[in-house]
Formats: structure tokens, sequence, C-alpha cells
């Protein structure tokens, strides 16, 4: 018959106590450390687009002879990526003041509007009050309250740069 004696026992838990100190000292030396220089603060961050004033053109289905969304991308391009700006399309048979609803939701700090099914969307968005923070920019023949007016013979990028706020 075989004894263990206590002593035994007592050494093997004494050594592989001390392998595992000696482990986590090892492992807490090799993590990198930050140097003396550094300050801690945010990331720098990955992209523009959450950051950048996000312009978006609301259409109609019919065709922009009016060349908005061609300055609305100059704009961008000359803004050095603090401008973001998106086109959509209204689809037919949508509620048109829930669509816009759509936009501001989608952080669209200026709505530029082209075509008659386009600047009515807004006219019923703007018949329930105004949006904080979101500033309407027609383009059509017919002024709306609430909303900046721009003539469709009169679009280039100066003066709808002036009317794109952040």
């Amino acid at each position: 018959m075989r004894t263990f004696s206590l002593r035994g026992r007592r050494g093997v838990l004494f050594g592989a106590g001390t392998l595992a100190v000696l482990a986590v000292a090892v492992g807490a030396a090799l993590l990198p450390r930050p140097d003396a220089g550094e300050t801690a603060g945010p990331p720098a961050p990955v992209s523009h687009v959450d950051t950048a004033t996000r312009a978006c053109l609301l259409t109609s289905a019919d065709p922009d002879p009016t060349g908005t969304w061609a300055a609305m991308r100059r704009l961008a391009q000359e803004s050095g990526a603090r401008l973001v700006v998106q086109r959509y399309v209204l689809p037919p048979r949508v509620k048109p003041a829930a669509y816009v609803d759509t936009l501001v939701q989608l952080r669209c700090s200026t709505v530029v509007t082209t075509g008659t099914t386009a600047r009515d969307a807004v006219a019923s968005r703007l018949a329930a009050g105004q949006v904080p923070g979101v500033h309407f920019v027609v383009v059509a023949d017919r002024p709306l309250r609430g909303a900046a007016h721009l003539e469709p013979s009169s679009v280039d990028g100066g003066t709808l740069g002036r009317l794109v706020r952040p």
C-alpha cells in the first residue's frame, strides 16, 4: 500500500503557485505601456460620414432638369469631406410626410427638393410643424412657406451652397 505524505502535496502546490505568479509577472512585463508624452483622448474617426453635414436631395419621379444633383455633388467635392450629399427619389404610394421624416431620421440637415411631388411632400411635412435643426430648400416655380425657395433656372453651386446649412 502506498501512502502520500502531506509534505509532498504542499511542495507540489507551492511549486504550482510559484509558477502561476511567475507567469502573471512575465505577462504584465510584456504588456505595452503608453508613452509618457501620450495623452488619452478619443480615437480619430475612421470615416467622415457620421461627422459631416448631410444634405439630401429628394426628387419626384419626374426627371430633374434643373441640375440640382450635379450642383450638390460639386458642393460636396469642394467641401473637402465636410459635406455628404445623398439623393432619394420619392417612391409612389408612400405617405409623403412620413418619407420626409425618414430623411430627418437619417440626419439630413438640409433637404433639397426638385419636382412637384417632392415639393408637396415637404409641404405636407411642414404643415405638421417645423423640424428643429433641419433646413428645407425647394427648387420649384412656386415658393413654399417654411422653406427656402430657389427658382429652377437659378440653380448653381454658389446659390445652392449658401442655402445648404450644417
